[in-house]
């Protein structure tokens, strides 16, 4: 018989209520117990619990009868008052009576365990809280609600069809895959090839989504990178200041841009120095530029020589150069994106072109709707590469058994994707990542 767990599913800070959920095949007796009395499924009532005759809290409690829960198993939650102490002495009340805390994820663990969702849609919950951004929320939304575990059951199944007619010819082996119909394999393969490459192409998208962009702003001190960078985030975020040399150390703040969460990083002006300070702070200049997602290259515009030299220790991370202080003087003739910090000129067509370097202003209906994670993109690689194979196979008119044994192979790595073929290992790391009660 499985256990039956509990947990604080809300937040364990002092609050007006707090949730404590409980899953298993005890939940409903220890609710009896505690609350003095039997409560339908599916219905919401008022309680007072008590413990050894002494009350608990006075608390709303609701039922679920499996397999119409969130874990397909019996459930309750008891909604109490958010202090603290509360919330333990009714989750020991209750594991006294026979239930088990929870470990992080188990409760979502449950829900995939018991076929109430795919491993993409409980992946996504814990996606759902922690997203930046609406254009984050929006992605997740799609994910949680199975769209892509159903996409990918449409090419498993196409895969399958194939699979079933390539192995009657394996069967039958007197029997050689005559030209036509060979050639409606070829195409069967590609078309699954072409939705998995559109897919792949969300990667660097949901990547940004999740993890959010780093942008580094360098340049020789007193080129307006602070100035920028209030601008940017439109507050006074960092001090500014004539005083060459005055930010010493990386400064950071997060913002939206076009809808994908960005940490802005002001860094110390990069010169040769003898201040013990500032060359620590611009050491750390030089390791920021090497996490960059981009970076913005400023040069002072105002000046009728700007210092344009600046060395970039990581050649694969895109440069954006930047024209400082235009309201000034105007300078055409250098190569740059022209902007103003006081005036906020150039500042929107800055942000389009961080968009533009980081590939995230070109979004096709696939990308706005949704955007995959690392794990999706290893096992849609290995997919691909097997369908790779299997192609060169079926266009050469090679042994049936190898192409057969490759779209097994992509068949499984796609099934790894939605958890039918995952080990325990695997789901040990993706739920340890939870938060308790959830």
């Amino acid at each position: 018989m499985p256990s039956t767990i509990v947990a604080l599913a809300t937040p364990p800070v002092p609050s007006a209520l707090a949730v404590i959920r409980m899953s298993g095949p005890l939940s409903h007796q220890i609710c009896t117990q505690l609350s003095g009395g039997e409560i339908a499924p599916g219905n919401i009532r008022y309680r007072v619990l008590k413990a050894g005759g002494e009350v608990l809290d006075d608390v709303v409690v609701s039922l679920w009868k499996s397999p119409a829960s969130f874990t397909g198993e019996d459930m309750v939650e008891f909604s109490c008052h958010g202090n603290m102490l509360i919330v333990d002495r009714i989750i020991a009340a209750c594991t006294a009576a026979g239930a088990e805390p929870s470990a992080p994820g188990e409760f979502t663990r449950r829900a995939y365990l018991n076929g109430k969702m795919d491993l993409t849609q409980a992946e996504a919950i814990s996606e759902l809280i922690h997203a930046r951004s609406e254009r984050a929320l929006k992605a997740v939304r799609h994910f949680q609600q199975g769209a892509f575990g159903v996409k990918l059951g449409e090419l498993r199944e196409s895969l399958l069809q194939l699979l079933s007619h390539l192995e009657a010819y394996i069967d039958f082996p007197d029997e050689d895959i005559n030209p036509e119909t060979g050639q409606q394999m070829v195409d069967q393969v590609q078309g699954v090839q072409e939705k998995l490459d559109a897919y792949l192409k969300t990667a660097q998208t949901g990547k940004f989504l999740r993890n959010g962009a780093t942008i580094v702003l360098a340049g020789v001190p007193n080129v307006g990178k602070s100035s920028l960078m209030n601008a940017m985030l439109e507050e006074e975020r960092v001090l500014v200041s004539d005083q060459p040399g005055t930010t010493r150390d990386t400064v950071d703040a997060e913002c939206q841009i076009g809808g994908f969460p960005c940490f802005l990083m002001d860094t110390a002006g990069l010169r040769d120095s003898e201040e013990t300070v500032e060359q620590m702070g611009i050491e750390r200049t030089r390791k920021s530029l090497t996490e960059a997602d981009v970076i913005l290259h400023l040069i002072d515009g105002s000046q009728d020589q700007p210092d344009q030299a600046m060395d970039f220790p990581e050649p694969d991370i895109p440069v954006i150069r930047v024209i400082t202080k235009s309201d000034l003087k105007s300078r055409p003739e250098l190569d740059g994106l022209a902007v103003s910090s006081t005036e906020g000129q150039g500042i929107e067509a800055l942000k389009s072109e961080i968009l533009n370097v980081l590939k995230l202003n070109d979004h096709t209906a696939m990308s706005e709707s949704l955007a995959i994670n690392t794990r999706h993109e290893f096992h849609l690689r290995e997919a691909q590469d097997h369908l790779e194979r299997a192609l060169a196979n079926l266009k050469a008119s090679e042994a049936p058994e190898i192409s057969s044994s490759d779209l097994r192979a992509s068949l499984f790595a796609l099934a790894e994707i939605v958890g039918e073929t995952t080990n325990e290992d695997i789901l040990d790391r993706l739920f340890q990542n939870f938060c308790i009660g959830k």
